[in-house]
């Protein structure tokens, strides 16, 4: 799972999840990914965040209503795919405080000889969005650039902010 902090339609920084925070229970993981978007917002002043992330989508939500979509993918016979999710939450233009949320998935599968196969795309809001299980991380992230940034944070201050970032789970990349 990684993170893109846009500053102005710039990408400013990016935090890619560490192993072993892959491997927390989800809980934790996410309350982890929620804090890291709050210290994007506040402290790194990002205006929109992107996440990219691997899961896995439903292409009948009746169908597979109250299953965990990762065990359900293993039933050859039930309509689910791994995929790849791209979330995007940005700023409306000509507005303050009021954000959209954009979310591409791209199923996928693998076939002999090593090929992938990529189905088609779904995209919300323009799409179905019962095709998405856990809007709990675009929740956290919209509600994260609702803080407001602060500007006045001393410059050494900033380098034990990327320790916790580090020691939370994720490795940062900035860009000037």
């Amino acid at each position: 799972m990684n993170f893109f902090g846009w500053e102005s339609d710039r990408l400013s920084i990016v935090c890619q999840m560490k192993q072993e925070l892959m491997r927390v229970d989800p809980d934790e993981r996410l309350d982890r990914c929620a804090e890291l978007c709050n210290v994007l917002r506040r402290y790194w002043g990002v205006d929109a965040l992107s996440m990219v992330a691997e899961g896995y989508c439903s292409f009948n939500s009746l169908e597979t209503a109250g299953s965990e979509l990762s065990q359900a993918f293993l039933d050859p016979s039930k309509p689910v795919k791994e995929c790849i999710t791209v979330t995007h939450i940005g700023p409306v233009e000509d507005t303050e405080n009021l954000y959209i949320t954009t979310i591409v998935a791209v199923p996928y599968q693998y076939e002999l000889g090593r090929t992938l196969k990529w189905l088609d795309m779904i995209v919300y809001p323009e799409g179905k969005s019962e095709n998405f299980r856990n809007a709990r991380y675009p929740a956290a992230m919209n509600k994260a650039l609702k803080h407001k940034v602060v500007d006045d944070l001393p410059e050494e201050a900033y380098d034990e902010l990327r320790q916790l970032i580090f020691a939370n789970g994720f490795h940062i990349e900035e860009f000037n």
